[in-house]
């Protein structure tokens, strides 16, 4: 990876923490419309509520100018956004533009890091979201020679082809027939009923649950262990796309509020014994079924 192209990522990894400690922002998009611009990267902050961009630009450009250190800052505020450009000594040149979530600007693709209320899934095509940054650097130089060396082709004399001899085919050896065999008709089994569209999930996390309390009570501890941190990682999954975190959700669950991670602090269990890991489970279901009890409202 080049030093430009690191520098972008680095960029976008920061830039996604600094938002999220915005309070107000809950939008956060980068976006582009050529993929081979890696010197130029694009933001976009929203706000479902409009009397706070104001307040949300200051504290973004507060962070930027702090921590990412800018040697030029250029602003104006156009269709109701404030836009920012940002150069950086690295070569990098970043624009940050700030407004409300009915007031998105268009883009040629874009990736979702924060989306709480769903407005870049309404604004955008789907058919243009990307997943990570589809950015990537020009090849050094064009595969096109053909206007350098048509005047050399131009006096060159036809050579006609000679035609091709066409190869003898061997007969085809006589193959047996095989046997045919009809099969008996089978009765049609009836059409199953449609399952509940979260039944799946259901299944598969109360599966888990019985596999590691049978673990537990066998004595299989790191066994359950591995369990028990397997369903915390859906759950934190669960629990970031719920607030509207569509990517990097171990890195982003310490941003949201207080009360989810207290809830998920006891699902560590306090040790390897048969009490604190039965309790850890608990809490593990006990979130999972608050999650799918709002999801179902």
């Amino acid at each position: 990876m080049s030093d430009i192209m690191q520098a972008r990522a680095v960029m976008a990894k920061k830039l996604n923490v600094m938002v999220r400690k915005i309070e107000g922002a809950t939008s956060f998009l980068l976006t582009g419309n050529d993929e081979y611009t890696p010197d130029e990267i694009y933001f976009v902050v929203a706000s479902s509520d409009e009397s706070a961009l104001s307040k949300v630009f200051a504290d973004i450009n507060f962070l930027i100018r702090e921590f990412l250190r800018p040697i030029d800052i250029q602003k104006n505020d156009s269709e109701g956004r404030t836009l920012a450009n940002y150069v950086f000594d690295n070569g990098l040149k970043a624009q940050v533009t700030v407004c409300g979530e009915n007031n998105l600007p268009k883009f040629g693709w874009w990736v979702p890091y924060l989306d709480k209320n769903g407005a870049a899934m309404g604004f955008y095509p789907s058919s243009t979201r990307k997943y990570a940054d589809p950015t990537t650097e020009k090849p050094a130089f064009e595969d096109d020679f053909s206007d350098d060396f048509e005047d050399d082709f131009d006096d060159m004399p036809v050579i006609p082809a000679e035609p091709a001899q066409p190869e003898p085919i061997a007969a085809p050896e006589p193959v047996a027939a095989a046997p045919i065999s009809i099969p008996e008709p089978q009765p049609v089994a009836p059409a199953p009923e449609p399952e509940q569209p979260d039944r799946d999930i259901w299944n598969y996390f109360y599966s888990k649950v019985n596999v590691a309390k049978h673990a537990i009570s066998g004595g299989s501890v790191i066994y359950a262990y591995e369990i028990i941190g397997e369903l915390r990682t859906l759950l934190i999954k669960m629990i970031c796309e719920a607030n509207g975190i569509t990517e990097d959700y171990l890195h982003s669950i310490d941003l949201l509020p207080e009360n989810h991670r207290a809830a998920l602090l006891k699902t560590y269990p306090a040790k390897p014994e048969n009490g604190p890991m039965i309790s850890a489970l608990a809490a593990e279901l006990s979130i999972f079924e608050e999650i799918m009890k709002r999801s179902s409202r």
